[in-house]
This record gives C-alpha cells, sequence and structure tokens, in this order.
C-alpha cells in the first residue's frame, strides 16, 4: 500500500524536525524521515554543542508554539565581546543599543530538541529509526521506498539530511567544499566570575574562541559557560589534563578567574559547503544539507531555521491555494527568498576566519584599526546586530 502525504521530509535534526512540526502545525500531512529514533535524539551524551539562537529565531520558536518549554534553560545575550588576540582594541555590542530584548539566547542542544519532541502533530506520521532505500522523482509527484518496504508519495521531498546528505547527491545540485583543517572542541566549564550576559568571541592566529554564557548549574548554581575551541586538526586536545586545560584557558582568557573543565567533551571537525542550487526537481534543500559554515558567528544552525520558516510559509499558503507543492515556480521562489541570507552569510564566515588567520602586518593592521573605528559607527554597528540577531 502506497502511503500518500503533502510533504516527505528526510533528516529530523534541529531544522529538520522544526520544519516538519511547523508544516503539520498548519494542517499539512508530513513524513519525517530518520535513521535515529526520538531516544536516540534525545540522549545529552551524542551531542554536547550549545547553539546561540537569534532573536529571530527565537521568535520562530514563539511562533511555532515551541519556545516555552526552551524558555527556562536559555541564556539571554545582552552583550558581545569581539576580541582580536595581541590588539589593545574590542568590537563591543549591547543590545539596547537596538532593543529592548536580548540579541539572542545560548541553549543546549539537548534541550532544544526536547521542545521540538514535545509534541507531535496528528499530521506527521516519524518514520524511525528507518532508511531509505530508493527516491524516485518524477513529473507528477516523488516515490520514496524505504528499508522496511514502506512505500510512500508526495508532490514534494525536502533534505534535511545534513552535511553528507545523500539525497542532495542524487540531484543535479552542484557542491563546493572545503575542509578548514581545524576542529572544535566543545566543553562546558564552570567558573568563579560571573559572565553577565557576556558572550565572547577570541580570535587567535591558529583559530577562534567562543566562550558562550550558560544558565547557572541547575543543582550547584555554580557560574557555567560553554566554550567552542577552534583548533588545528592535528591538535592533540587529549594530550592535556584538567589542570593543564584550565591553565591553557587562562592563559587565553583571564576573566573569568578559576575554572574547571566538565567530563563530556565532543569533537567537531570544521568546514564549509555551498551550493549553486537549494532546489531541483520536486526537491527542497534546508539547513546543512544547503550550506555549512563556520561556526565563527554561530549563524548556521540559524540559517538552517529560517530556510524552514520560509518554506513553511510558502508551503502552507499554497496548499490553502490548491497548488502542486512541487511545482517549480513555488520552489523557484523559495530558492530567490533565501539566496542573498545564504550567500552572504557563508561568504562572511568564510572571510571572517581566513582574515582573522593571517598575521601579515598590514593586515593585522587594518583588523585594528576596523576595530577601533567600528565602535563609533553606530549606523553600522546597528546594521550588524541586526543582521546577527536574524531581524533583517
Amino acid at each position: 500500500m502506497v502511503m500518500q502525504f503533502d510533504v516527505i521530509v528526510v533528516g529530523a535534526g534541529l531544522v529538520g524536525r522544526l520544519f516538519a512540526v511547523g508544516l503539520a502545525k498548519n494542517g499539512l500531512r508530513v513524513a519525517s524521515i530518520d535513521r535515529d529514533d526520538a531516544s536516540s535524539m534525545l540522549d545529552a551524551t551524542l551531542d554536547g554543542r550549545t547553539t546561540a539562537i537569534s532573536l529571530g529565531s527565537q521568535k520562530i520558536f514563539a511562533r511555532l508554539g515551541l519556545w516555552n518549554a526552551i524558555a527556562p534553560y536559555a541564556q539571554p545575550i545582552d552583550y558581545i565581546r569581539v576580541v582580536d588576540d595581541g590588539s589593545p582594541w574590542t568590537l563591543d555590542y549591547d543590545a539596547k543599543d537596538i532593543s529592548h530584548e536580548p540579541m539572542g539566547y545560548i541553549v543546549e542542544n539537548t534541550y532544544i530538541r526536547s521542545s521540538l519532541y514535545q509534541v507531535t502533530p496528528d499530521t506527521l506520521t516519524v518514520f524511525a529509526p528507518e532508511g531509505v532505500e530508493s527516491v524516485v522523482r518524477a513529473d507528477d509527484g516523488v516515490t520514496v521506498t524505504l528499508q522496511s518496504n514502506q512505500v510512500l508519495r508526495a508532490p514534494l521531498i525536502v533534505a534535511a539530511d545534513g552535511r553528507y546528505s545523500a539525497l542532495r547527491a542524487q540531484t543535479n545540485i552542484c557542491v563546493q567544499t572545503k575542509d578548514y583543517d581545524q576542529k572544535a572542541f566543545v566543553v562546558h566549564i564552570l567558573h568563579d566570575k560571573p559572565h553577565n550576559n557576556t558572550a565572547f568571541e577570541v580570535f587567535f592566529k591558529d583559530g577562534p574562541l567562543a566562550v558562550l554564557p550558560l544558565t547557572n548549574d541547575p543543582i550547584t548554581h555554580a557560574h557555567r559557560s560553554g566554550l567552542v575551541w577552534c583548533k588545528p586538526r592535528d591538535f592533540d586536545w587529549g594530550g592535556y589534563n584538567d589542570d593543564e586545560l584550565s591553565a591553557l584557558f587562562k592563559t587565553c582568557f583571564p576573566y573569568y578567574g578559576d575554572v574547571t573543565f566538565q567530563p563530556k567533551r565532543w569533537h567537531y571537525p570544521l568546514s564549509y559547503t555551498k551550493v549553486n542550487s537549494m532546489i531541483d526537481n520536486r526537491i527542497a534543500l534546508i539547513g546543512d544539507a544547503g550550506h555549512v559554515m563556520h561556526p565563527i558567528a554561530g549563524q548556521g544552525v540559524n540559517l538552517g531555521w529560517r530556510d524552514a520558516i520560509v518554506l513553511i510559509e510558502n508551503l502552507s499558503a499554497a496548499k490553502a491555494q490548491g497548488i502542486d507543492l512541487g511545482n517549480p515556480f513555488l520552489l523557484k521562489q523559495y530558492e530567490k527568498q533565501r539566496k542573498y541570507d545564504r550567500l552572504g552569510l557563508l561568504w562572511a564566515t568564510d572571510g571572517i576566519n581566513c582574515l582573522y588567520q593571517s598575521q601579515l602586518p598590514p593586515v593585522r593592521f587594518a583588523r585594528n584599526a576596523a576595530f577601533a573605528v567600528l565602535n563609533y559607527i553606530k549606523p553600522f554597528k546597528r546594521a550588524v546586530m541586526r543582521r546577527a540577531m536574524g531581524m533583517i
């Protein structure tokens, strides 16, 4: 028996699950396929990352009725300080310059996933753990055969299956990739001094260090922050014991006093992926399937959530009007709407990473001069802040 849906979504991570839930909340019949079941998705030991949820993304979660479950674990960001190691200047952003709201929130991924999995709308059918055996995209629709031999059919399939998207590989979409030869060390720390709702980005010649404020430890109420520490791929984090890590961190970041590294730690390779199109015949890409960027500005998943909400709104409106959801004109509209946001952030994060790795004296002088000047160009600073907050 062939099961009919309005949209088939492959991938149920932070972006894919939000997309599937949001679409189903609007009454569309959605099939969500993922190789992992909900219990695996909610296993806090598998993903230790924190996410900087921009103010724009917070409003997406609120619009979909998902924010209340996240709010108790969300640490507001009221200030951001950018530091270039060795420079006397810093670049400082204050949320009060443009809004009465925070610039965003830092939340551990496990709590975001919990909010996304706390509700399964009636029109959302989950196939997990499950694999895709075959996908046939024809002029009149998409047929998906699962490894369990179940057959699904819909006018449109959406690839939310990550940076190595198997669905994308079956299309005519061209992909450009770059290996940054860096890895991110992700860990939480306890520290003596409060973070005062401040996020730091410190640029060193071998990679950036992000120090992200977290809510206080739920048991001890100690001050907490999350670190995303980027180093060359061959850097041996395992060669440092806890005392040596603490000493290394305090050398790089002496502002929080004594620190304690938590035992759970993760490492992630860093790369860049750019596609020439987010669409093909009866398929659309969202999230990492369509773009992967350096975590230097904490914008990757926010970009994916903006993909998701645009496609949710477009498909919901098309369904209400009786339009074929795989219509090429509808997909081209989505491609056009997401083009400049996507390419702008990809180029910006790649360029910033390259800029701060250069130790050439003229480049360092230009960076220092930019830091000194930008703090005083208020319209430009406000524009950068709105962009980072997802409000443009």
